[in-house]
């Protein structure tokens, strides 16, 4: 296998995840490990390698067989009857031989898709390597950790006491990690998605999305979600469909095999929706609060942009999630992950993370990721820089605008009072008809 020199490893590095193809990797195989090396990725990419070497056999096989299916009709056409005998029976043994050699090739396509699908994207040069939490770089910090003269409460302790979450019911309803809201929680949630969404499309300018809470297998494999997380998804069996874990995976698929001009970009789209997944909670021990649910409602941005414009376009989402906090009043801080730490489909994201008093630290309430063409190539969305140009795929970006029961959490914390009522933050009391959350009268 021919392999190029690579001239300007930086400057590829920068690029690589917007070819991260087949092609791609036979050509750059060691920029490839190392970026997933970089990652603390397990897979390698051996088996890509062997599967497309494999296939270039079986495809040089393949046209030298229909060369000789050429030639013996070709004979067979000019040939008299006892010689036309011989010659058909070569065919057929040939058509025989192309038959199988074109199954072949069909299982390594099969295979080497099934090892590219599981490839995550890679990382971009400037994100700090590294595994943990220890490596991530915060980048800045807004307001200081609320200190109280009394002893606060949790906040599932918190929205007990006021009668507006009730974790048992929601047990019984449907299992653990799932929870109901009531009366003004309810309408706490309900407040939070409206003020969020009203900042992100009348300030920053995204179209308002009410996607599909069910999606398509191939939306779920555009998006990064499949074959990867497949068993963190819910699955509705008799329609094959699967329930949203992520605003993003409609938004992506908004739209799939499209041709988009210069003049539409970007598109801006804010959605809420309510996500279903089980990874959610995975890890944590605790199930009593709101910060690892398997449903649970956001507020996402999504944008797809061109490629020279998207790392801008990234540090101005995070801006607009960080508005929300700002309105809230809710100290926070912003760090960009570590390699080992980013999500599949991102070559750098930025976390938000609020502070929790009784947890005594910060707790992530968006991500904003910079997927570049990762999501655009699984779900071929390409745009055309000017006309007559060649076609080049957009990038995507997401970024959580914010996670509502997180969010919520947060208020019910920051703003808990000794009396045990909560304060209503100012920008939502317009939405909640009330500046203050008590306790029921017994």
């Amino acid at each position: 296998m021919d392999v190029q020199p690579v001239t300007n490893y930086t400057n590829l590095c920068y690029t690589v995840s917007a070819m991260l193809s087949l092609d791609f990797i036979c050509s750059y195989p060691e920029v490839v490990r190392e970026a997933l090396q970089r990652r603390r990725e397990t897979q390698n990419i051996d088996e890509i390698l062997q599967l497309a070497e494999q296939r270039r056999g079986l495809t040089t096989r393949n046209d030298d067989l229909y060369s000789s299916l050429k030639k013996l009709k070709e004979q067979a056409s000019k040939a008299d009857e006892e010689k036309r005998v011989p010659l058909n029976q070569r065919i057929k043994a040939t058509e025989r031989d192309i038959r199988r050699v074109e199954v072949h090739i069909s299982n390594v396509e099969t295979q080497s898709q099934l090892q590219l699908l599981n490839l995550p994207n890679l990382p971009h040069q400037s994100v700090q390597e590294g595994d943990n939490d220890t490596h991530d770089v915060e980048v800045r910090r807004w307001g200081e950790p609320v200190s109280f003269h009394f002893t606060p409460h949790s906040h599932w302790e918190i929205g007990k006491r006021l009668d507006i979450i009730d974790m048992e019911s929601g047990t019984k309803i449907t299992g653990s990690r799932f929870v109901t809201l009531k009366g003004l929680g309810a309408r706490l949630e309900r407040a939070l998605i409206s003020f969020m969404l009203d900042v992100h499309t009348r300030e920053h300018g995204y179209t308002e999305i009410m996607p599909p809470q069910l999606v398509k297998p191939a939306v779920m494999q555009s998006a990064g979600q499949l074959p990867k997380f497949e068993n963190q998804a819910y699955l509705c069996s008799a329609d094959t469909l699967y329930l949203n874990p992520t605003t993003t995976v409609p938004l992506v698929g908004l739209h799939s095999d499209e041709m988009l001009t210069r003049d539409q970009l970007p598109l801006c789209y804010a959605a809420w929706a309510t996500a279903f997944r089980r990874e959610a909670g995975s890890t944590s021990l605790q199930t009593r609060d709101l910060l690892r649910l398997y449903q649970f409602n956001k507020v996402e941005l999504f944008q797809i942009t061109t490629p020279e414009d998207s790392y801008n376009v990234l540090e101005q989402m995070v801006l607009h999630a960080e508005v929300i906090l700002h309105r809230l009043e809710l100290p926070y801080r912003v760090v960009t992950l570590c390699t080992g730490k980013l999500p599949v489909v991102a070559t750098k994201t930025y976390e938000i993370e609020v502070s929790l008093p009784t947890m005594n630290s910060y707790v992530g309430v968006s991500s904003a990721s910079n997927c570049e063409t990762f999501q655009a190539m699984r779900a071929n969305i390409k745009y055309r820089p000017t006309n007559g140009a060649r076609s080049a795929y957009v990038h995507t970006l997401n970024a959580s605008g914010l996670a509502v029961g997180r969010t919520m959490a947060a208020i019910l914390e920051i703003y808990q009072q000794a009396d045990g009522s909560v304060v209503v933050p100012k920008v939502l009391r317009p939405y909640m008809g009330t500046s203050l959350l008590t306790p029921p009268k017994r």
